[in-house]
């Protein structure tokens, strides 16, 4: 697969607490790829990073074989599309017009067809439809949050950086909203890819390609969902012992016990069909 962004010794503080260490990451082409770790392990700082709303201290990060810093906005803007963790814009406009935003890094002179319907495509594409003249400001968290990931889908970009994309939305909707995600990247000739800040571990498991495990600043496993989520390693970085279970061929469930007494199950992750 080809690579589309290639990090390598990132390093990154917020005055004297050093966030990012030392990082070396890479996204190819066609892959979901999780960031997981506690509150406070960098993800979205990471994730801000790569989209150049915060500045490393040192390290590099290039996209398509170019250096980020050489990226003009337009350009990045064209290339990547972000969805930070907590959704602040309270836009006094239809939602149409708010997923329409998504389309301004490709706008030359004035709107054509073809950006109004992408916007169409996009609301069709994550059932949305029946949200498009409501107003975005009238609408629950929930609704909101999926409406602002619809304007990222729209943008058209080869990476999508999401930080927290179910965090405000039921059972379903999470589900709903993954599995477009996952489909997104997973067309071969769209050369797309995603790279997700997320606690739920299950739905790592389910959705990912790979998995980052971030902890004290680094990354101290990268692989698949299987090499990655062991007992070991949730143990170390959430401090709190594990079941696995191989439920499926192709994804695994973490059952999460009790940590005083370790045979009882206190916490059992949600299992995905």
């Amino acid at each position: 697969m080809k690579e589309i962004i290639d990090v390598t010794n990132l390093n990154f503080s917020w005055g004297n607490n050093h966030v990012l260490k030392d990082l070396d990451i890479n996204l190819k082409e066609n892959e979901l790829v999780s960031i997981i770790g506690i509150n406070g392990a960098g993800k979205s700082t990471l994730l801000k990073c790569l989209n150049r709303i915060l500045k490393p201290d040192s390290g590099e990060i290039s996209i398509f074989g170019k250096q980020l810093s050489d990226v003009d906005l337009i350009e990045l803007a064209q290339h990547i599309s972000y969805v930070p963790q907590s959704i602040r814009s309270n836009f006094s406009m239809d939602v149409f017009d708010v997923v329409l935003l998504g389309r301004r890094p490709h706008i030359q002179w004035r709107i054509v067809d073809n950006d109004r319907e992408k916007v169409s495509k996009t609301l069709r594409y994550l059932n949305l439809e029946e949200f498009a003249f409501r107003r975005f400001d009238q609408l629950s968290g929930g609704e909101r949050q999926r409406v602002i990931i619809a304007k990222a889908v729209a943008q058209d970009p080869a990476v999508y950086l999401f930080d927290e994309p179910t965090s405000d939305l039921d059972l379903k909707n999470q589900i709903e909203i993954m599995k477009r995600i996952k489909e997104l990247i997973s067309v071969p000739e769209s050369s797309k890819s995603a790279l997700i800040a997320i606690h739920d571990i299950n739905i790592a498991a389910r959705f990912s390609d790979r998995i980052l495990l971030l902890h004290e600043g680094r990354i101290i496993a990268n692989g698949t969902p299987q090499e990655v989520l062991t007992t070991k390693n949730i143990a170390e970085v959430f401090n709190v012992t594990s079941e696995i279970v191989n439920m499926h061929p192709d994804y695994i469930r973490i059952i999460i016990k009790d940590e005083i007494n370790k045979n009882k199950k206190t916490n059992e992750a949600w299992y995905y069909e």
